[in-house]
């Protein structure tokens, strides 16, 4: 099974990060020792202001081994490294919730083109790896290549993209919603999915990011 796993490339013999062979090959990518490392980083810097988000909260800075969990994650499409990294920011996401209490607490959708690549959308597995409940309420309607190839003008044009689920303007109203992402890079994304928020009611919008470039 093990070695099944890694031709199929699902799992590594050795740490993608620090090159130590794993106890046991069938855990992944990352191994424990640089699992436990990630930490909250602080002091982090809040000067970026995101349009229509009342606050926002980051992680950690998209580097070292945060960098190559979360690449691993979204590019060898590994479902069991999601949910650990939720663990692991688990009790810094929490602090956030409890702090702005939220009715609602979501994540971007992915379109079809990268959801047929990745096979799941990762934000939903660390949230649930965090034992965070959530919500569904935005689509996707464009099919753009990931944010991480594509240029600042494209970028620009491929948030717009994002839609609000039908049907979801009379619940929306007066509600405070979370929106979870994985990477603030330009904010653009956010500030879409804040816009088609407050655009039809909601009365706060907040952000969470488990890492920020």
């Amino acid at each position: 099974m093990i070695g099944l796993l890694q031709r199929l490339g699902l799992s590594s013999e050795k740490c993608d990060y620090c090159g130590k062979f794993f106890v046991d090959p069938s855990q992944g990518f990352v191994c424990d020792e640089c699992l436990g490392s990630i930490k909250p980083y602080h002091p982090m810097d809040y000067s970026k202001k995101l349009e229509y988000v009342v606050s926002y909260r980051v992680f950690g800075r998209y580097e070292g081994v945060l960098k190559e969990i979360v690449h691993n994650i979204k590019f060898k499409s590994s479902k069991s490294l999601a949910l650990l990294l939720g663990k692991a920011i688990k009790e810094h996401l929490w602090e956030y919730i409890e702090e702005t209490e939220p009715d609602i607490i979501t994540f971007p959708s992915l379109n079809l083109r990268r959801l047929w690549g990745r096979g799941f959308n990762q934000l939903e597995y660390i949230l649930r790896g965090a034992d965070v409940p959530y919500m569904m309420i935005f689509k996707r309607t464009d099919m753009s290549k990931p944010m991480a190839f594509l240029s600042a003008e494209k970028r620009q044009r491929a948030v717009f993209g994002h839609k609000l689920k039908d049907g979801l303007i009379d619940f929306l109203e007066g509600k405070r919603v979370l929106v979870v992402d994985d990477l603030l890079t330009t904010g653009s994304t956010m500030e879409r999915l804040a816009y088609l928020l407050v655009s039809v009611g909601a009365e706060k919008v907040y952000a969470y990011f488990v890492a920020s470039a």
